[in-house]
């Protein structure tokens, strides 16, 4: 017998070559046919979800179909190759043992395909709800998404430890034993995690509105168990632990129904007090045309004998909370004010001193 009849015998047993041949090819269309399925799946599988499932809503159907579809396509392909194995006829030595770890290895994936296919639906379902978007509690919503994730990761490789035949009850008691070392060095993590529910569930802030925190101010981008991502204005990304923004004093600006502004100028001291008075009369007269100004919150007076200014004060509150339509509308504002004082002979005031010399002939 030569060392090719031994290594076909290990491995094939006396099965006839042309018999190997046949299920050879037929162990390929296996596989073949299971591919040409993934990708009729891949282009059919939302009216397939439809059809099963009859979906009320939109996004739920959207959702399960983007989460299932990558994973469906694996699990066929994995499918057809694990009955093409099953089907070759190997030899009773080799398929006692291969057959078994290839089985042993198809439950793994499908578990693994099941988490990451349940993975992608619970991560989708704010991506594709149109409720969520609309949501108040996009924060907590979001806080629990990332729990349930957690969870899901978890028990796959519970199961996955289970199906290796290894007891976790070591890893569980493991834990326990390490439990008080790892709450010791990880208080600054429990302060936060505590602090960032808290945060949660009082809801001071959401994701995408406009805070500050002490020197920091700018939007909330992410909220998570340790700390809070702001974008500052000048586009940096700051990482706010959720301790400090539980004890420091947090200002909602996107909370604001209405912004106040605050315009200080000063006249010139050769000003008449008819013209000053006008000069107010006027500029409070114009501000009430303004649609985006609140008409009772208008305010204008004259302030103070300030050092070389007869300062004027107008304060007013604006609809539009934006820094932007604020600006805008502050701008306007400021050169109405321009054109009344010019419109009043007077002037503005810039810091000046005069200087009187006792003696001018000594100069």
């Amino acid at each position: 017998m030569t060392i090719f009849d031994k290594l076909y015998f290990k491995f094939f047993g006396d099965i006839e070559l042309i018999t190997l041949l046949l299920k050879l090819a037929i162990s390929i269309a296996i596989i073949v046919g299971f591919k040409i399925i993934s990708v009729i799946f891949t282009k059919k599988n939302k009216f397939l979800i439809q059809k099963i499932f009859k979906f009320k809503s939109d996004y739920l159907e959207n959702a399960l179909s983007e989460s299932i579809q990558k994973p469906a396509k694996t699990f066929l392909l994995i499918t057809g190759v694990y009955l093409a194995i099953i089907y070759f006829p190997f030899s009773p030595s080799i398929s006692i043992n291969l057959y078994p770890f290839v089985a042993k290895l198809y439950r793994i994936s499908i578990i693994a395909i099941i988490t990451y296919s349940i993975h992608n639906f619970i991560g989708n379902i704010p991506v594709f709800s149109k409720g969520f978007q609309e949501s108040k509690n996009k924060t907590i919503i979001l806080f629990f998404i990332r729990i349930s994730k957690i969870l899901v990761i978890f028990l796959a490789v519970v199961i996955i430890f289970k199906e290796f035949n290894y007891d976790i009850s070591g890893i569980v008691a493991g834990l326990g034993l390490g439990g008080l070392t790892v709450a010791l060095a990880a208080q600054d993590t429990a302060s936060n995690f505590f602090s960032g529910m808290v945060i949660l569930f009082d809801k001071p802030f959401s994701i995408g509105d406009w805070i500050s925190v002490g020197s920091m101010e700018g939007i909330v981008e992410e909220m998570n168990f340790r700390s809070c991502r702001i974008r500052t204005f000048d586009n940096a990304l700051i990482s706010v632990p959720n301790s400090k923004l539980s004890s420091d004093n947090v200002a909602n600006w996107t909370k604001m129904d209405k912004r106040k502004a605050k315009i200080t100028f000063g006249l010139v001291y050769s000003t008449k007090k008819d013209t000053l008075h006008a000069v107010c009369d006027e500029i409070k007269e114009k501000l009430k045309q303004y649609p985006e100004i609140v008409q009772d919150t208008i305010i204008v007076w004259f302030d103070k004998f300030n050092s070389s200014s007869l300062d004027v004060v107008v304060q007013y509150h604006a609809l539009g909370t934006s820094f932007s339509s604020h600006q805008l509308l502050k701008e306007k504002v400021l050169y109405m004010i321009m054109e009344v004082v010019e419109n009043h002979d007077t002037d503005f005031a810039f810091d000046t001193k005069t200087i009187i010399y006792q003696n001018p002939d000594e100069i």
